[in-house]
């Protein structure tokens, strides 16, 4: 058998072949390298024709795919053909371009290596330093300051320095503690200054608790209670003013100046039921306040005969539109 010898590859240099004992004591040669590499070359390009037929097989379903969705959407496939052309245009276009550009980055990298080169090549000796010696000639030591010619002075940067181009910022100012408004102050009237105001105009919210137990005692004065007095304090026992109707019952009011958000319960009702009746002998006991009732205060009120006067009946008490606790027109709550 005549050995075939591949074109541009040397002839493989005969070497004795060690020979195995198999079973039945015969000998059969043991394969050589060559033999053993040539494997690995037919399974590569066996796997490399299956990868290229599983790729066709994808690429043909994906288009019949495809053309099926094109089918039952034309205008979405129109509209992405019309999208997909210019896109593919413009990458085959380029394409050219950037191969150029890689080739000319290569070539620009090429050079500066080989410049680099060069100058390390070219560069001279670094000098090393000698032992210090008695200075000679061309070893004179460097003039002093002093000695220098005088020269222009260099412009030094000073406060504020203004370039022409660019504006000096501001000084940032710290900005202002937020402060809340300061409440106004109740105001504090005496008897006589209420005797003597119109108390149509007074905002009876705006005066201080005491100022205010004055300002329905001078109510009750206008409108025929001669007698009408404050007796609040720590004593008072749930009465705050005490006068006389212009029929002749006792009338014992108490006086609550209390906020638009905070309405008299039927607690503050029940402290004043229990004294107006049996310790100050009342014939008539009123409530005033610059507020509200609650449902419950205004029941309490109505079973134990106590005359109730809320924020808006009080103003029309004081501007004459609305009747005297005491006056006809007058209601029980």
């Amino acid at each position: 058998m005549i050995d075939e010898v591949t074109p541009g590859r040397e002839p493989l240099a005969e070497e004795p072949l060690p020979a195995r004992e198999v079973r039945g004591g015969a000998r059969r040669p043991r394969r050589t390298r060559r033999m053993r590499r040539a494997r690995p070359t037919v399974r590569s390009g066996s796997l490399a024709v299956v990868l290229a037929a599983a790729l066709l097989t994808g690429l043909a379903l994906a288009f019949q795919g495809f053309a099926r969705w094109a089918g039952e959407h034309p205008g979405w496939a129109v509209l992405l053909g019309l999208v997909a052309v210019p896109v593919l245009y413009a990458l085959l276009r380029g394409m050219p371009h950037a191969r150029e550009l890689r080739r000319a980055a290569r070539a620009g990298m090429a050079e500066a290596e080989a410049d680099a080169l060069a100058a390390t090549r070219t560069a001279p000796p670094v000098p090393v330093d000698e032992p210090a010696g008695p200075p000679t000639h061309a070893q004179e030591p460097p003039p002093a300051a002093d000695t220098f010619p005088p020269g222009p002075e260099e412009p030094t940067l000073a406060a504020p320095f203004h370039d022409g181009r660019t504006a000096p910022l501001p000084d940032p100012e710290a900005p202002e503690p937020y402060a809340p408004e300061p409440e106004p102050e109740p105001a504090v009237l005496t008897a006589a200054e209420l005797d003597g105001a119109d108390l149509a105009t007074l905002d009876f919210a705006a005066l201080d608790p005491d100022t205010f137990e004055e300002a329905v005692a001078a109510l009750c004065r206008r409108d025929g209670c001669a007698d009408a007095e404050t007796v609040g304090g720590a004593g008072d026992l749930g009465a705050d003013v005490l006068a006389t109707a212009p029929d002749g019952r006792r009338v014992v009011i108490q006086c609550k100046r209390y906020g638009p958000e905070n309405k008299v319960g039927s607690q503050d009702l029940q402290r004043f039921g229990g004294t107006c009746w049996s310790v100050h002998g009342a014939q008539l006991a009123v409530l005033v306040t610059t507020s509200e009732f609650t449902a419950p205060a205004e029941e309490y009120a109505e079973s134990s005969g106590i005359r109730c006067v809320d924020g808006t009946e009080l103003a029309a008490w004081a501007e004459g539109t609305g009747p005297a606790p005491w006056g006809p027109g007058a209601t029980v709550h």
